[in-house]
């Protein structure tokens, strides 16, 4: 009913007004959010589905990352069984579920030019509307999204490689597609030894007993690239203490003190639960390479901010999602349910975290050439850094890669 809607709109705008810590970060006039999200709610919401979006629409003003609207009652979508990715201008098939169906079109390379008769660009700018965080996080959530509908039923997609463009017939899954038969990237082994004894981690997958068991190795090793390309097991808190003799500690986690309505005189910040990691022994002392990029969030940016700050390794890739704090749910009346950051992150130096992320010494990302030969363009850069880098002398590594 609309006394339900208006409702849900109130409680939500205000739970944000007295308490988003971000609103310095983000350009938004909220008071203007408020009147557009009622018009919308009153005028055009007939459904829950549709209210649910209507929800997504003031969540995403907020640019943040942890920010989501979700209803038991909406019916669920499906993808195709292919990855999109970005590469410059063009979107871009950047994988297939070809191995599990041999006769699957298109092909992993292609470049999209319409889904379902329309430009891809045109339907991930609606897919980002609904989607809040940084253009970065944005963009790769809506990547994720594009092509979704009722499960089952069929799109065209037409592809061009070279001059020759193609149109397949593809259907969505009746079921979900398991995201891991979808490889994020064709990595390594969880652990691996690679080309001129580069020892690799990957921290998205590799659990702490795992990587107990393989810690002399590592110690052993003149070169190590750590994979923080998404979301890290626990493993990778425990893995720090082991790359600096240094006490690490997490950047600065303030959790705001607010006694007055919209965020007026604030007492302060508690900042008490700040991270403190004493050095562990063995110590990894050969050169280090993180990679990550934009599907790193809010726990892997805690792990790459203290990379960052204590210089435990060159980062190679594209900056992180720009997304940390606790996350404070809330339900709405008719059970909606909204997800959103309560805790402001500063970096270690007290600057903006905030949408900015941790920024990569080296920048790298795929071509379109790489993704069709299956090459890890972002690896490869990392592997190239390590063998420039030679062995500098300890007293000065860590600043060698950074200039």
């Amino acid at each position: 009913t609309s006394s339900l809607r208006l409702a849900g709109v109130t409680i939500a705008w205000n739970v944000f007004q007295h308490f988003y810590p971000y609103f310095g970060a983000v350009d938004v006039d909220w008071d203007a959010v408020l009147t557009r999200t009622f018009r919308r709610a009153l005028a055009d919401d007939t459904s829950t589905t549709e209210f649910v979006q209507t929800l997504r629409r003031m969540v995403a003003q907020l640019e943040d990352g942890h920010g989501r609207v979700v209803h038991s009652g909406t019916s669920s979508t499906s993808g195709l069984p292919v990855r999109f990715g970005r590469i410059g201008d063009e979107i871009v098939v950047a994988d297939t579920a070809g191995h599990l169906d041999r006769t699957l079109c298109p092909d992993i390379g292609d470049v999209v030019v319409s889904i379902g008769g329309r430009p891809p660009e045109q339907r991930l700018q609606e897919r980002k509307r609904y989607i809040s965080g940084s253009p970065q996080w944005t963009e790769g959530r809506a990547l994720q999204k594009l092509g979704r509908g009722d499960p089952g039923s069929p799109v065209s997609l037409t592809v061009r490689r070279g001059n020759a463009e193609n149109t397949c017939k593809v259907t969505r899954s009746d079921r979900r597609i398991p995201w891991r038969q979808l490889r994020v990237d064709d990595r390594p082994n969880t652990v691996d030894t690679l080309r001129a004894g580069v020892r690799y981690v990957d921290l998205t997958r590799a659990v702490w007993p795992t990587l107990r068991q393989h810690i002399g190795e590592l110690v052993d090793a003149d070169r190590v690239v750590f994979d923080l390309r998404g979301y890290p097991t626990g493993g990778a808190l425990k893995l720090l203490p082991h790359l600096s003799g240094d006490t690490l500690r997490s950047a600065r986690f303030q959790k705001p003190q607010f006694i007055y309505p919209d965020q007026k005189n604030l007492v302060g910040y508690d900042a008490s639960g700040r991270w403190t990691l004493p050095p562990e022994k063995p110590q990894i002392t050969g050169d280090v390479v993180f990679l990550t990029g934009p599907g790193a969030i809010s726990y892997a940016e805690t792990i790459m901010g203290i990379v960052e700050h204590y210089e435990l390794g060159t980062i190679v890739g594209r900056p992180t999602a720009g997304t940390n704090g606790n996350v404070n749910p809330f339900e709405l009346p008719g059970g909606y349910k909204v997800w959103w950051t309560g805790m402001r992150v500063r970096k270690h130096d007290g600057s903006q975290h905030h949408l900015v992320g941790i920024r990569p010494d080296i920048e790298a990302e795929r071509t379109i050439e790489g993704v069709r030969n299956g090459q890890d363009e972002v690896l490869e850069k990392a592997l190239e850094v390590l063998r420039s880098s030679g062995r500098a002398p300890s007293s000065e590594r860590g600043t060698t890669a950074s200039n």
